[in-house]
């Protein structure tokens, strides 16, 4: 049998392998076209041209779930609507029960800045802006009488609902003492029994023995002196007048007689 000497042998198998010659010019073609399309992407501040349209981050994705909310901010504004709606409960209350007055109930609320140097127009601002949402709310028998439910209700509104609102500030109870106006309200709502007892005779010595037979564990009502409630008590009826809210309607002006 013939054999191939080893040099041919050698070039006969590698003929087809033989390795080409560097192309460096198109190389260096290719990365620099590469180059200039990332800074001309890099410069428009936008993602590469060759990456796709639904790989590109469009903002942070929404959460599910309750919106945050500053708590102790909530606290604050809800203890702002509470000394807003007590100081002026005696002329808010009989708007709000049996039925709401919106019409009415509008006006003494934008009335209400322009009394005691504006302390309470931010409060009252923020209950007109929302009188439609307020409305309803009132509509139903659980809390329209009792303005501290309200203003739990509305503090953190509309960034939260009512309900979150009222269940937030409602963990953490408002610890300011019942407003001078707003306790005969209070009384009448909590402590009916006593309520009758005080409002048969305004008089110092019956609120004395009154609240001495009085048995009862609510702390708010027994840090309060017959005194004090007896000066409160005339405090607790409407005046709207002091707030400059005309409810009477406009008189009609008289026919003109014949011959005038």
């Amino acid at each position: 049998m013939r054999r191939t000497s080893s040099k041919s042998a050698k070039n006969s198998t590698q003929s087809s392998h033989l390795e080409r010659k560097l192309d460096a010019t198109r190389l260096i073609r290719d990365l620099t076209e590469r180059v200039t399309k990332l800074e001309k992407a890099f410069e428009s501040a936008v993602a590469p041209l060759d990456l796709a349209a639904s790989e590109i981050p469009v903002g942070e994705p929404k959460r599910p779930g309750p919106k945050p909310i500053h708590f102790w901010g909530l606290l604050s504004d809800r203890d702002t609507l509470v000394q807003t709606l007590e100081y002026y409960w005696p002329e808010l209350e009989p708007l709000c029960w049996p039925k709401p007055k919106p019409k009415i109930l509008t006006m003494v609320l934008e009335a209400i800045p322009k009394q005691r140097s504006g302390w309470y127009a931010q409060a009252s601002k923020h209950l007109v802006e929302q009188i439609d949402t307020l409305v309803e709310f009132i509509s139903t028998d659980r809390f329209r009488r009792d303005p501290r439910q309200i203003a739990n209700a509305f503090a953190g509104f509309p960034k939260v609902s009512i309900w979150r609102s009222l269940k937030l500030c409602q963990s953490s109870p408002c610890n300011h003492p019942i407003g001078s106006r707003a306790i005969k309200s209070y009384i009448r709502r909590r402590h009916p029994e006593l309520f009758r007892n005080l409002d048969a005779d305004y008089s110092l010595p019956n609120f004395a023995s009154a609240l001495r037979a009085y048995r009862t564990k609510d702390q708010k009502l027994t840090a309060f002196r017959a005194d004090y409630l007896y000066q409160s008590w005339k405090q607790c009826k409407p005046d709207y007048a002091a707030i400059a809210v005309n409810l009477q309607p406009a008189a009609r002006k008289a026919p003109e007689q014949p011959g005038e």
